[in-house]
């Protein structure tokens, strides 16, 4: 039976993942400019060739931009680069009403300039090839110069939102890198402080209690002590002194995790696997763009979750895959559920468990799910970079 924390079986990074607030802005705001390409368009009469060419350039920005978010580089490029050619190629062909394959065109080249990822040698080649096959069709149709300076109105206004879109989008990134090392900083600090608060505390505490431990075995032996007792006392004994290695584990991983999520991630599975757990891990799309922060709290759940697995299903091979995306990075940690019978692995912290990761990731806007999928127990945690 399943509880509402439970989560469907689909694979990461599908097209639900990121549908967020500034996705369904931007699918919203596409919608409205291909209808308004179609209305232009059917507001007179086109020949057959010409309403095909214009439903293909459609088709094209329609798909493109409902997966946008799962394409790499460069098919956005080509996509952008393809609309504004084809739209200035069927401006160019239609002399007598250029309107609606004028606005297509003029879409392509916002597209393609406001994106931050386009080269500026890409751009301009894409432009150049619009310029000469609006030209060379024009010229084949026997099309005026009327015609011709309303598609350069249109190329010209569209160029010029695209450039100052693009400037913003530049500023923003550069505001946004200058917050991220500030807070890779604070996080440094704060890492340095726990460790200090870890070892002068917990790892003393623990230290302590193991040499008391050891005393209380050799007094209870000396006095012929009970041997259920010893026993009890050899395993606190045990408990302590892994939990005191788990303690200088952790302020090793504080002082040492590096920073950038595919070099955290190969810490801890480095970690984990010295541990004996059979840990695979897959890391889809550019990780490059994962924030800091965001990959903080991503290093902090992985650990956390395979803690856990290897608390409640001992011996059971994990499954972590990374998904960064353009807007937000998607966690998944899978391990086989242990058969009731078996029991969990001593010694063995599991943290705040579920409600403290979800704490956790709440904190910086995300969303994490847990829960058993088929035989399955599977954590899920979406962070949106901003």
């Amino acid at each position: 039976m399943r509880n509402d924390n439970d989560i469907p079986g689909r694979p990461a990074g599908g097209f639900r993942d990121g549908l967020d607030t500034a996705r369904l802005r931007r699918l919203a705001l596409h919608a409205l400019a291909i209808a308004l390409a179609v209305a232009l368009h059917t507001s007179t009469a086109h020949p057959p060739w010409n309403t095909a060419l214009l439903c293909a350039l459609l088709a094209l920005w329609t798909v493109t931009t409902t997966v946008r978010h799962v394409l790499a580089r460069p098919w956005p490029d080509l996509a952008w680069s393809a609309l504004l050619v084809g739209g200035a190629v069927c401006a160019g062909l239609s002399p007598t009403d250029p309107s609606a394959p004028a606005f297509v065109g003029a879409a392509g080249l916002f597209l393609l300039i406001s994106a931050v990822e386009t080269p500026a040698l890409w751009i301009s080649g894409a432009l150049t090839a619009g310029v000469a096959g609006f030209v060379v069709a024009h010229d084949a149709a026997g099309g005026g110069p009327r015609v011709a300076v309303s598609v350069l109105i249109s190329a010209v206004t569209a160029g010029g939102f695209g450039f100052l879109s693009r400037l913003n989008a530049l500023d923003r990134r550069t505001e946004r890198g200058t917050a991220e090392r500030r807070a890779e900083h604070a996080v440094q600090e704060e890492r340095a402080r726990i460790a200090r608060d870890i070892h002068d505390v917990l790892a003393h505490s623990l230290g302590g209690l193991v040499i008391q431990l050891d005393a209380l075995e050799a007094v209870s032996v000396a006095r012929g002590a009970d041997r259920d007792v010893v026993a009890r006392v050899r395993g606190a004994r045990a408990m302590a002194a892994d939990g005191l290695v788990a303690a200088k584990h952790a302020v090793d991983a504080l002082r040492r995790l590096p920073t950038g999520i595919d070099a955290a991630l190969g810490e801890i599975v480095t970690g984990v696997r010295a541990l004996g757990m059979a840990v695979d891990v897959d890391v889809r799309g550019e990780s490059a763009r994962v924030p800091v922060p965001v990959g903080e709290v991503i290093a902090s759940l992985t650990v956390e979750a395979l803690t856990n697995a290897r608390k409640h299903a001992p011996g059971a091979p994990v499954t972590v895959t990374v998904a960064a995306g353009r807007d937000a990075v998607l966690l998944r940690v899978t391990n086989q559920l242990a058969p009731p019978t078996e029991q969990s692995e001593p010694g063995i912290s599991g943290g705040h468990g579920v409600p403290g990761m979800r704490e956790r990731a709440e904190i910086v806007g995300g969303r994490l799910t847990a829960g058993p999928v088929e035989g399955k127990w599977i954590v899920e945690c979406r962070v949106p970079y901003e």
